[in-house]
């Protein structure tokens, strides 16, 4: 018998179960990519993600799923005013990629569509087309969105059709640090 070069105790899936049942274990330890995160700075009053949160290759999410997965994370959902920041820096479009572009940093967000609570059955709908969740929640539970889309189109605000049961993309923001 051929003996595990490696013993449990040092297994990664070991220590995460034992935080688990310790209560050491974080959000970020098991969600996707979301400590793998890394900030940008393109000149806006908040840092950005650098990429879109992914769990398990889904990139779309419910409100109320993002709102758990970012409980004791430091980074949060943008405010519409944080995302309309951007429209102030050079923008392209190429695919289904919007790049923002200030003093030789870049920030992209990508397609990825969305799915409409109320046509499910249609799936994902324009996954060429940038959509994403902001911080600011309206009555009835509408919350404003961000939407890009070729060639030229960047709105940000309340679309009466998205609610907390639509899935959207997300990306993340966290504040800067006073220096």
């Amino acid at each position: 018998m051929k003996k595990l070069s490696v013993s449990l105790k040092e297994s990664r899936f070991v220590d995460l179960i034992n935080k688990k049942f310790t209560g050491e274990i974080r959000k970020e330890d098991i969600i996707g990519n979301l400590q793998k995160l890394k900030p940008v700075d393109i000149g806006t009053s908040v840092l950005w993600a650098d990429d879109d949160l992914c769990d398990g290759g889904e990139y779309l999410f419910t409100f109320d799923e993002l709102t758990d997965m970012l409980k004791d994370s430091e980074w949060r959902l943008p405010t519409v005013s944080e995302v309309k920041e951007l429209k102030n820096y050079k923008k392209d479009f190429m695919d289904d990629e919007y790049i923002f572009t200030n003093n030789g940093t870049s920030l992209t967000f990508y397609g990825h569509g969305y799915i409409n609570v109320f046509e499910k059955s249609k799936g994902i709908q324009f996954p060429e087309d940038v959509e994403g969740w902001t911080a600011d929640v309206y009555p009835n539970d509408c919350i404003s969105i961000y939407l890009m889309n070729p060639p030229e189109n960047f709105n940000v605000g309340r679309y009466p059709v998205v609610n907390k049961k639509s899935k959207l993309s997300a990306r993340l923001v966290k504040d800067k640090k006073d220096k």
